[in-house]
């Protein structure tokens, strides 16, 4: 297996373990491998309107390899969004921070939060939008408290028929960055 087909296959394994109502399986995990590979090939055509930020995790071991450990997606702008996002739906042209996974076996090191800042710090670099926004599902408790010790609020929730189409709700959640400023940055 290369490198390449293993670190989709751990992304894969990171979103099956996330979708509670879906089977688990080896045959699943490398069905979603297909799909997982596929959308990143579709994506990387949208760039610079979207990024994937990829993060890296070293073991205290002198000896221990360095491991794929989570990712992150972003879009900036309307042109970098996702066809159908999810619901409640974010401003079409507003930065918005979508499929963070974190590997299962490094969870709970900082990693997501690592992630989160860096994509924070990147659409401050790449858009002018004063606001980011995201998704968490209700159920997940660890990445709610994450996201609101980064600074998001709760703007909108799906409504409760949402689970008619199997899907989790959702919060969709709003974050106002800071004005920065750019003339600091040239000198």
């Amino acid at each position: 297996m290369s490198s390449k087909s293993f670190k989709i296959l751990k992304i894969s394994e990171s979103f099956a373990d996330s979708m509670m109502m879906m089977p688990k399986g080896y045959m699943y995990v490398n069905l979603l491998g297909i799909l997982v590979k596929n959308y990143l090939c579709d994506r990387r055509f949208l760039m610079p309107h979207s990024a994937t930020l990829v993060g890296f995790y070293k073991g205290d071991d002198d000896d221990s390899e360095v491991e794929l450990a989570g990712t992150v997606e972003i879009s900036f702008n309307k042109m970098g969004a996702n066809d159908t996002p999810p619901t409640p739906s974010p401003p079409k042209d507003s930065p918005y921070i979508c499929n963070m996974a974190v590997q299962k076996s490094l969870r709970r090191r900082g990693i997501g939060w690592h992630l989160l800042k860096a994509s924070e710090e990147l659409i401050s670099q790449m858009s002018s939008s004063s606001e980011i926004y995201l998704h968490c599902r209700m159920i997940d408790a660890a990445p709610l408290t994450m996201y609101t010790k980064a600074g998001y609020n709760i703007v909108k929730t799906d409504n409760i028929l949402v689970l008619l189409t199997l899907q989790r709700r959702k919060h969709l959640m709003c974050k106002q960055l800071p004005m920065t400023d750019s003339s600091s940055d040239s000198i």
